[in-house]
């Protein structure tokens, strides 16, 4: 064959194949076995451990980069938001593509699956090797053994990052995301959320998710916010994961372990009559004076920081404020329908000062970031460019918006002062910050006595829960805003005990994460995948090489062509096989 057939030939060749082999094809190709995309990009024929042809040994690796990389920022509020509040729930593009490597893997279904999940999940972990021989075994071709551990290895990866790169409150935002995405749910977003729970699932039951060191466990949260979950739902799940961890970032290694139970109408008061005393006070009931019976009184309607309502007055009161200025009204309007003045955005908080659920605006009194960043959106408004001096209306607004908190907080002071006195008792069983030796001792006392009478009072209306919810609206956590908190000892029992067996395992499963196990489940993935994508790999680093050695030959060398034609054909073949039939 001369140099010109040598050349049509080449030329014919690559002409069918897309335009030619490279690795963005091979690529392609492997990607669309895998069912995904972007899988492999930074993926090189230098990077691969395995035999190469002919009986020879390379000595090449696969590091981590191989794994895709998912923005764990973006998994958070994206799918909880909906056109005006209707249509179909908006999913980010990392939403989705966390959901198709997990569906992959584990499938639908909410935290009624999660056992099963975990144990699905950490079968790569605990054993590579068998994970992929099990596929093998099963029947999976090459394309979906590939896939799937892929998509281990990027839940995997995906969770570390989490945990490893952000602090404690965005990981545990972040780490909420995460866990709703492998349930199937959304997340509850935290301002004006009148739930205690952090997301739901798949069936619309709500979590709510709890992330602490091995150490220091200490479940808890709002009472008032709990009985309203119990009145609404008449459940509320707690999901809690301990993590024990060993090193920093890059060197993070470790696991978390996984307890789930239920607070319901009917354990709610057992539960936490058996917690420390100063958790157990939520519970207490108002009883009669020398009496069994518990108390009809009506307490005052609790006094909520409902932000429409907060949006609402606040309007109001500037409006009332500007009516002096020339379109005062229409300047009003502007500024509120700014999210920087509605109560409680994610922008309010880059100008507001002040914990909970109530806030105002930062002091005008000197100059700060909060204060020039408040002017700045101010002289960004239409109707404010030619305002000279902002201060006046930056003074009515905050003036606008304190006369709202103070009249809630005032409120919630008449309130409880009407509470202390429809139940004196309860102030005689408050343990005081610091108090010590044999007074508080009596006090603890006298608490856990008051806990099991009040448990006792609500156990007698087992079976009828409108009473019980009744009931718990009446409680000292309810109507005086109070914290309950469970150890550890008493998650691990409750998890235990609500399994319905005597030596059932607390544990839902356990998570291996960090880098060192990463590698380890990415090496011993490969070992057990090297028949079936080491060769592919090989061919396309014989066929780089060999059209680069023909062209730069000047098209001379047939040897050169004619490998790199074998190699194409070999690479098209196998990545054929791998590709699942459709």
């Amino acid at each position: 064959m001369n140099k010109q057939e040598w050349d049509n030939s080449l030329l014919e060749h690559f002409a069918l194949k897309k335009g030619g082999f490279s690795l963005d094809l091979l690529m392609e190709m492997v990607e669309e076995a895998m069912g995904s995309t972007a899988v492999l990009s930074e993926l090189t024929a230098q990077q691969v451990t395995g035999k190469g042809g002919e009986g020879t040994e390379t000595k090449k690796t696969i590091t981590l980069s191989m794994i895709p990389d998912i923005e764990v920022s973006e998994l958070g509020w994206a799918d909880v938001r909906t056109p005006d509040g209707k249509g179909a729930v908006y999913k980010s593009r990392e939403r989705e593509i966390l959901e198709g490597y997990l569906d992959n893997i584990v499938g639908p279904g909410g935290i009624s699956t999660l056992q099963s999940k975990l144990a699905q999940l950490s079968s790569l972990a605990s054993n590579p090797e068998q994970f992929v021989n099990s596929m093998q075994a099963s029947g999976a071709s090459n394309g979906e053994k590939i896939r799937n551990v892929i998509s281990f290895l990027v839940f995997y990866k995906t969770l570390t990052k989490i945990i490893a790169n952000f602090n404690a409150s965005s990981a545990g935002f972040s780490f909420e995301a995460f866990l709703a995405t492998l349930l199937g749910g959304t997340q509850i977003p935290a301002s004006g959320a009148d739930t205690i729970a952090d997301f739901y699932d798949a069936d619309g039951e709500k979590i709510s998710l709890k992330l602490y060191n091995e150490k220091t466990v200490e479940v808890g949260g709002s009472f008032d916010a709990l009985v309203g979950d119990l009145v609404r739902d008449g459940k509320m799940t707690y999901l809690v994961c301990t993590k024990d961890l060993r090193g920093a970032r890059e060197m993070l290694n470790g696991n978390l372990k996984f307890y789930k139970f239920d607070f319901t109408l009917d354990n709610v008061m057992e539960i936490l009559k058996a917690s420390k005393p100063a958790s157990a006070t939520t519970i207490l009931l108002p009883f009669a004076e020398d009496s069994e019976n518990v108390s009809d009184i009506e307490a005052p309607e609790k006094v909520k920081a409902v932000s429409s309502e907060i949006d609402e007055a606040f309007k109001q009161n500037l409006e009332q404020a500007l009516s002096d200025l020339p379109q005062g009204k229409e300047i009003a309007a502007q500024i509120t329908a700014d999210p920087h003045f509605q109560y409680r955005t994610d922008e309010m908080q880059d100008i507001s000062s002040g914990q909970g659920s109530l806030q105002k605006y930062i002091s005008l009194k000197k100059r700060s970031k909060k204060r020039e960043l408040m002017e700045q959106v101010l002289r960004g408004m239409p109707l404010l460019q030619d305002v000279e001096d902002m201060m006046p209306i930056m003074v009515a607004i905050s003036n606008s918006l304190s006369s709202v908190i103070d009249n809630l907080v005032q409120r919630r002071g008449e309130r409880k002062a009407t509470v202390s006195s429809l139940t004196p008792t309860w102030s005689k069983l408050k343990l005081k910050k610091g108090e010590k030796g044999k007074q508080r001792d009596a006090k603890a006392l006298s608490i856990v006595e008051a806990a099991e009478k009040s448990a006792a009072a609500y156990a007698e209306l087992r079976g009828q829960p409108e009473k019980q919810k009744a009931l718990l609206l009446k409680t000292n956590g309810y109507l005086n805003d109070l914290q309950f908190s469970l150890n550890k000892n008493e998650v691990i029992e409750l998890a235990k005990g609500q399994k319905g067996a005597e030596d059932a395992n607390p544990i839902e499963g356990v998570l291996e994460i960090g880098t060192s196990s990463l590698q380890k489940m990415l090496d011993s993935c490969i070992a057990a995948l090297n028949t079936d994508i080491f060769s592919v790999f090989s061919d396309l680093e014989t066929l780089s090489d060999s059209l680069n050695r023909f062209f730069a030959g000047g098209l001379a060398n047939t040897e050169d062509a004619s490998s790199a034609i074998k190699s194409a054909d070999s690479i098209e073949g196998k990545t054929a096989e791998m590709t699942p039939e459709k």
